[in-house]
């Protein structure tokens, strides 16, 4: 039941978000289902690995497959659905605890907060930019622009 509870708060926030954003009314519900499946591949994943680097790795490429996806099916850039979907995945907690634990001089419990912040928004990153890569490729390769060397 929280699972269900976690999917559906989280529906409800990538919604506001793309609300806040200004995405196109007509694909409010396809940005809020990134959200909530990249959401659900994340808790998988924390649950099958315990590791929150990777897991947010994981998250990270499913919401750049469902960018990609849902970018095709409503003729919109795949920017108005990844920015909002991945909202959720931003290490806003560690973050703080990075800030909360150098201003009590609490400074190697900050530069760990900091490493682990890090990681995980260059594990954000890297997903998002290896399927974005990918579906490129796939589309040169579809239209047949791609040259061979």
């Amino acid at each position: 039941m929280r699972i269900i509870l976690d999917l559906v708060a989280n529906f409800i926030l990538v919604l506001g978000f793309g609300i806040l954003l200004q995405a196109p009314k007509s694909s409010l519900i396809s940005v809020g289902l990134t959200g909530t499946i990249s959401w659900g591949g994340f808790l998988l994943a924390q649950n099958l690995t315990n590791s929150i680097v990777f897991s947010t790795f994981i998250a990270a490429m499913t919401v750049g497959v469902c960018g990609e996806i849902f970018a095709r099916f409503n003729k919109l850039p795949a920017t108005v659905f990844i920015v909002a979907g991945i909202l959720p995945l931003v290490p806003g907690v560690p973050a703080y605890y990075m800030m909360y634990h150098m201003i009590k001089g609490e400074y190697l419990q900050g530069v760990e907060n900091a490493i682990n912040t890090l990681m995980i928004a260059g594990a954000i990153s890297f997903g998002i930019a290896i399927v974005g890569g990918a579906a490129k490729y796939y589309s040169e390769l579809k239209n047949g622009h791609l040259e061979e060397e």
